[in-house]
C-alpha cells in the first residue's frame, strides 16, 4: 500500500481544528501521526488512493489547495513524503 505523509496548518484555535481532523481522518482513512490541541500543524498519513480521490491527482511532494469543505480547520497541506508500506 502507498501512502502519503501530510503536513498540514490548522486554523486558530487548534484545539477545535485538531478534534475536526480527527473526525475527518475517519472519513479520508488517515492515521494522525503529530499534532496537538495546542499546535499549529498535524501530521496525517493517508491512503494514495484516497488522496487521488480528494485531490483529483496522483500524490506527489509539494503543496496543495486545502480540499473543499476542509478550509475552517485547515489553511494549507503540504505533502512531505509517499511511502510504500
Amino acid at each position: 500500500m502507498i501512502r502519503v505523509i501530510i503536513n498540514l496548518e490548522l486554523v486558530y484555535p487548534y484545539s477545535k481544528s485538531i478534534e475536526v481532523l480527527l473526525k475527518f481522518n475517519t472519513l479520508w482513512s488517515c492515521f494522525l501521526l503529530g499534532g496537538g490541541t495546542k499546535k499549529k500543524e498535524a501530521i496525517i498519513s493517508m491512503p494514495a488512493k484516497k488522496f487521488k480521490k480528494i485531490f483529483n491527482t496522483n500524490p506527489q511532494i509539494g503543496e496543495y489547495e486545502v480540499p473543499q469543505g476542509a478550509s475552517h480547520f485547515i489553511s494549507s497541506v503540504n505533502v512531505k513524503e509517499i511511502k510504500v508500506e
